[in-house]
C-alpha cells in the first residue's frame, strides 16, 4: 500500500510567481479636507500650477479688468 502520493507542483509553482493585481478597497472614507490635504502634499502642483504662463497671464488680465472696474470710484472719492 502506498500511502506517500506526490502531486504535481508545477501549477502551483507558476501560480505564485505570476504578478497579480491587487485591489485595496478604503473602508473609511477620508473628508475633502484630508484628500484635498493629501493632494497638496503627494503631487507636485507648485510645478504645475504655479509656473504656467497661461495661468500668469489670466491672473494679470483679472487685475487690469478689476482696476479699471474700480477706476472710476477711486477718481471719485479722490476728488472729494
Amino acid at each position: 500500500m502506498n500511502t506517500m502520493t506526490a502531486f504535481p507542483t508545477r501549477a502551483a509553482s507558476i501560480a505564485i510567481r505570476q504578478p497579480r493585481i491587487t485591489h485595496c478597497r478604503i473602508t473609511a472614507k477620508k473628508s475633502p479636507l484630508e484628500r484635498f490635504r493629501h493632494f497638496i502634499v503627494s503631487t507636485d502642483w507648485e510645478k504645475r500650477y504655479l509656473c504656467n504662463h497661461w495661468i500668469d497671464k489670466i491672473c494679470i488680465g483679472g487685475i487690469v479688468v478689476s482696476t479699471i472696474y474700480f477706476l472710476p470710484l477711486l477718481i471719485s472719492i479722490i476728488q472729494k
